[in-house]
């Protein structure tokens, strides 16, 4: 007659548990299996900087549809600091900037993995699809403006004024020097428009439920009418289509199912 101990049927017990839990978060691969990432960081590009928070669903193992947010400043190729070389203590100004331009980018789009890391040193490759709206905000530049009694333009000065940049008006001998970047927000001017992105993403986490990763791509904004950064003096022109390569670092986390 067999006697069965309890204790021979814990061991079992025990290993059936656990490979049912294996089962759960592990693919027939041996792979992790995913439910999101959250992540987000710093970027770079041409012609600016900006931040980013991006959330990530899986669809499939490789698989992620992608939602987010970034936002970027753009300069002009033509934007050259300038200084009053009359007084030491005046601030820098770029001449002939009309508004500063801020993008934010609300998106949509998808992630794939093409290469998956085969130790936890390696690096994970993905590409990286988005699209969605842009949205210019145009802020008002400011600069401190030199005034005489006499009427007359150029130093030296008898007051210093705050006014918004007019090409017509305002001209190197009579310009002191920037007011403050803050002077103008309230008057800020929106302008609504696309924008597209391809990107090859680098993640190299030590470990699994971690993001580090390197974005390399380029992103075109596109807007229904050219946007006022510059006046439109000795040949300077403004543009509608803005076509930027970018870098960004990003850091966050994983979800395990």
């Amino acid at each position: 007659m067999w006697i069965v101990r309890p204790a021979a049927l814990l061991v079992p017990a025990l290993l059936l548990a656990l490979c049912a839990r294996g089962q759960s978060i592990y693919d027939d691969e041996g792979r992790t299996l995913y439910s999101r990432e959250i992540y987000g960081g710093p970027m770079v590009h041409g012609d600016g900087w900006g931040l980013q928070f991006w959330y990530a669903k899986y669809r499939t193992a490789k698989d992620r549809h992608l939602f987010g947010f970034e936002g970027t400043g753009m300069k002009h190729p033509k934007e050259i600091k300038s200084y009053n070389p009359y007084y030491e203590d005046s601030r820098g100004y770029f001449y002939g900037k009309m508004n500063s331009l801020i993008i934010l980018r609300p998106g949509y789009g998808g992630k794939h993995r093409i290469a998956e890391k085969i130790r936890k040193s390696g690096v994970e490759l993905n590409w990286v699809w988005l699209v969605g709206p842009s949205i210019a905000l145009l802020k008002p530049v400011y600069l401190q403006i030199g005034r005489r009694l006499d009427d007359q333009t150029g130093p030296p000065y008898d007051n210093i004024v705050e006014e918004r940049y007019d090409p017509d008006k305002h001209f190197a001998n009579n310009i002191f020097g920037r007011a403050s970047w803050f002077r103008g927000v309230n008057e800020m001017a929106v302008r609504a428009g696309g924008f597209a992105r391809l990107a090859l993403n680098f993640e190299y986490a030590g470990n699994n439920k971690g993001i580090k990763a390197l974005e390399a791509g380029a992103t075109a904004d596109l807007y229904p009418v050219k946007l006022p950064i510059m006046a439109e003096l000795d040949g300077v022109k403004n543009k509608q289509v803005f076509l930027e390569f970018y870098l960004a670092l990003q850091f966050g986390a994983k979800t395990v199912r």
